[in-house]
C-alpha cells in the first residue's frame, strides 16, 4: 500500500513538471515569432526558468522569503 502511494506522488509530480515542460516550449515558440533578435533572445531568457528553478522559487515566495 504505501509503494503504491509512493507511485502515485511520483506520477502526480513528474505530470506537474511535464505540464510546465509543455508550457515552457509553447512560451519558447512564441518568442521565435519575435520581430528582432533582441526580443528573442529576451523572450528566451525569461521564459527559460527550469521547473525545479520555479519550484524551489515558489516555495520561498510561500514562506514570505524573497523570491
Amino acid at each position: 500500500m504505501r509503494g503504491l502511494l509512493l507511485l502515485i506522488t511520483a506520477v502526480a509530480l513528474s505530470g506537474c513538471s511535464f505540464l510546465y515542460d509543455i508550457g515552457q516550449q509553447h512560451a519558447l515558440d512564441q518568442c521565435d515569432r519575435a520581430t528582432s533578435p533582441q526580443d528573442r533572445t529576451a523572450c528566451r531568457r525569461a521564459n527559460s526558468q527550469s521547473y525545479e528553478d520555479y519550484e524551489a522559487q515558489r516555495q520561498r515566495l510561500k514562506e514570505g522569503k524573497p523570491g
